[in-house]
This record gives structure tokens, sequence and C-alpha cells, in this order.
């Protein structure tokens, strides 16, 4: 890898000549080369970095930690108060990881194209591993390709502004170029100016709390699971966890392990059957499916849609998801967040409005590295004038489309605007397609279903479950063969 990192940067540097407008530049064959910005350095933030690099732009990202990895990064610390009500000024934690984290995804697909993750990158050897393990292979990954060295760490992004310039080239990706303040450890801010900026920072650090009556006067506790580290402070207690996606499905069962009870309510289920079930499950039997919270009560209950009554609940933990979250982002640059649906964007990815203007995460229920990778390369390849920028016309028609589908007008919620699923494939097909890069080996969707199978069928033991996926996995070590001979 380093060796061919190595050649690739000289094919890409020794053949720029500069612009005599401090802009983007240009090599001998025609490419456009761009001074981005990209703001985050977890996997997402890396992999747009290394794209970047693979087409000659020269990338400085910034990232708020002191390390690369993200939401991967564990940070024991904790904040007092997450729940409804919580104030605006507590201290900022960004860490959502618990102790005890497992991937719900096997590690050969979780891994980027050119970097397979199936070898162990410290002592945890597992497929579905823990967290620790995804930290120190995103490290391995920085180091690899040498990406720490474009990352200044402690930053804080304060403002992206949009600098329109009156000697655009007639492209629209440069009809601005943009104005990025910082400040190191808390340090005097910055500017600097970029030709384009890639927002990296994740989703997984401002706590979405729904609001339900009788919620700000609930004398019980209430916290977020963006704020949960280990079952310590649960032993006896009743818990009501709101929310059955991965972390209120896995957090109920560590807590149950200490708790006396533990209600675990959703509005759906990954398996429709759950929603009927009345005894307790989980290997204490002491976990008990229930619909959605209806209200909560000033004398310590909690009330559910389906009218039953739990007459003591001790603390309710949010299970319930995050925010996106761009604070730095000025409002002239045409994009904003309603109900968690960042718009207008062409293909969840591009700013309709300023086009060199880039988002990479944002889709949800995917498997995200691989997702990252083909989004990145796109961009990257769009912005070296390697890959076609799609026309106004085009992205305005995708914005309205996807808005027609959208409440009011449609029937999607719009805080599930970017929920992917089965949709991911073709949609990451058509991204591939578009940069005129590789796309996703048909391996991963077989074991992405077959890890779907295995996890509705054994909710509780999937991670160490067998799993059959013997083709897809075969196919997934034979490619990570041919990547590690090219």
């Amino acid at each position: 890898y380093r060796r061919r990192d190595r050649r690739a940067r000289r094919t890409t540097t020794t053949t720029m000549k500069a612009s005599t407008d401090g802009g983007a530049r240009e090599d001998t064959i025609g490419r456009r080369r761009a001074r981005v910005a990209v703001i985050g350095a977890g996997a997402a933030g890396l992999a747009a970095i290394r794209a970047c690099e693979v087409e000659g732009h020269t990338v400085v990202a910034f990232e708020l930690a002191n390390d690369v990895g993200g939401t991967w990064r564990y940070e024991s610390e904790v904040v007092d108060d997450e729940g409804e009500g919580a104030s605006a000024a507590r201290a900022k934690v960004h860490g959502s990881m618990y102790a005890s984290l497992r991937t719900n995804l096997p590690r050969e697909l979780m891994g980027f194209g050119e970097f397979p993750f199936h070898e162990s990158h410290g002592v945890d050897e597992r497929r579905f591993c823990g967290h620790e393990e995804v930290q120190r292979y995103l490290k391995a990954y920085a180091e690899t390709f040498g990406l720490r060295e474009r990352v200044t760490f402690n930053a804080k992004v304060t403002s992206v502004e949009r600098i329109f310039r009156e000697d655009a080239e007639a492209e629209r990706a440069w009809s601005s170029q943009w104005a990025v303040a910082s400040s190191i450890d808390g340090g005097t801010a910055r500017r600097e100016v970029f030709d384009a900026v890639i927002v990296a920072n994740g989703h997984y650090s401002e706590p979405r709390v729904p609001r339900f009556k009788g919620a700000r006067t609930w004398p019980g506790q209430q916290v977020h699971s963006h704020n949960y580290r280990t079952p310590d402070g649960f032993e006896g207690k009743t818990v009501l966890l709101i929310g059955a996606m991965a972390s209120g499905e896995d957090i109920s069962r560590e807590i149950a392990s200490v708790a006396d009870r533990v209600l675990l309510s959703a509005r759906t289920w990954q398996n429709p059957e759950w929603a009927t079930s009345v005894q307790g499950v989980g290997a204490q039997g002491n976990i008990y499916r229930k619909p959605n919270v209806a209200s909560f009560s000033p004398d310590g209950s909690v009330e559910f849609e389906d009218g039953s009554v739990e007459q003591r609940v001790d603390i309710c933990m949010y299970c319930t998801g995050y925010r996106y979250d761009f604070p730095f982002l000025s409002r002239d640059v045409g994009v904003a967040v309603e109900d968690n649906f960042v718009a207008p964007l062409y293909e969840h990815c591009v700013a309709v409005d300023a086009p060199s203007l880039s988002f990479i995460g944002l889709p949800w229920k995917v498997v995200p590295f691989p997702m990252f990778e083909i989004q990145s390369r796109w961009i990257a390849r769009m912005l070296s004038g390697a890959a076609p920028m799609p026309s106004r016309e085009d992205m305005v028609t995708f914005a309205a489309q996807l808005e027609s589908t959208l409440e009011p007008h449609g029937g999607v919620p719009r805080r599930h605007a970017h929920c992917f699923g089965d949709k991911q494939w073709e949609y990451n097909a058509r991204i591939a397609s578009m940069s005129d890069g590789p796309g996703l080996e048909s391996w991963r969707e077989q074991m992405y279903i077959a890890t779907g199978k295995n996890k509705r069928a054994n909710p509780e033991t999937y991670r160490d479950a067998h799993m059959s996926d013997a083709e897809a996995l075969a196919a997934a070590l034979d490619e990570f063969t041919k990547v590690a001979t090219r």
C-alpha cells in the first residue's frame, strides 16, 4: 500500500502548473487540482482525504479530537444530563461508544475496498469485533496511506462561508471558493481559503430526543444512549429504553444483567413478531417489549400506547438516534436541516446551490465504510474534472423528486430521507458508475443479507452464532488476496 500510494502521488504532483489567481490549478492533461478542506477525520473524513490525494488535490483536514477515528474513538467521559430539557450549555462529549460495543456487521463486510478488514489489527479476531478493533483498523488505514499528515488535530471549525468569485471559471463547481475559520485548542481563530469543502463530521454526536407528554415533569432520571458507557448504576432498577434499533437492543440486554426489570419500547420492531410478545426475554428473562410511550406522569409512572401502565420506572434512556448538525455552515450556502433531512442535495452528497460543497456519509442503515469510499471517489473526481459535474437541471430534479416522496407530499417521514437499507446497493452502483470507478463486489450484498437473517433469527447471539455465508466469505477472502498482490 505504501509503495503504491507514493507512486500515485508522484504522478499527480509532478505535472502540476500553478494557477494565476490563487485558486485551483491544472495539470498537463487538463485536470483541475483543488485545495480542499475536509471537516472530520473519522472513517468518512479519512476516505475523503484518501480519494482527494489520489486525484492530486491538496487536502487540509480539520479534526476536533486529538486522533483519527471519529465516532469509533472511545471516550469514557459522560455528560450528566442528556434527556428532555437538557441544558444547551452542558459540556460537550462527542464520543458515543459504550465500553462493550461490538460491530453489528462482520469485519470483512465493513472494510474499505483497497484496505481489507479481514486480519486482526490488534487482539480481537472475532468477525463481529469490538469498537477498539475498528479504531485500530482506521488508524492503520490512516498510517498506511499517510493520511495523518493532512490532518490538523484539536481543530474546531467555527465557520464555513462562501466566497463568490467574479472571475470564476464557467464550471459551476468553481463559481465560488470557501473561507474556513478554525481554532486549535481554543486559540485564536485563523481563516483559510479553499476551492472546495467536504463535510464529514459524522452524525453520532448530537443526541436526538423526541418529545413525550409529561416528560419535563417526570421525576425519574432521563439520559440518552450517547451518555451510556457501562451498566454501573442500573443495579436493581426498573429501566425504560425508548428505541429498539441496534443500540436499544444491545444496551437493554447489558443493563438487564444487573437491573430488576427492563422495558424496551418502540414504534416498530426489526422482527414484527416481537411486537406481540408479552413474555420476558433475554438471558435473565427480565426484558419486556412495549409499544411506544404515550405519556409520563408526575408520580413516576409511564403509560404506553396500548393503555398499559408501568407504575414505577427509575430511569428512562432514549436510544433514539442523533441529529445531523453543521453549526459552522453559513446560511448562504443554501443547505438546511429540517427534521433530520439535509437538503437540497444531489444524490445525498452535493449541495445543489453550491456544488463545491459536499457531504460524505449522510445515509444510514448502510454498510458505511465502502459507501464512504465510493462517495469520496466520486466527489474527488468531479472536482478534478475526471468525472462530469451534474447539470443544474439534473440536481434540481433529483432534489425535487426526493422531496416528493417525503411527508407531507409522500409517505416517508422526513427524518427517514437518508435511511437506505436495501436501497444502498443500487445507490452505490449508481455513484460508482458516475465516477467511472469500481462498484462493490456482489459478495458484500450476499453477506449483508445473511447477516440480517441471522440477526432476526438469533437477536441475542447472532454475533457469535454460525452464519450461513460461506460462499460470500470465500469470495471476500479471494478478493482480499487479489488486493494484497496488486
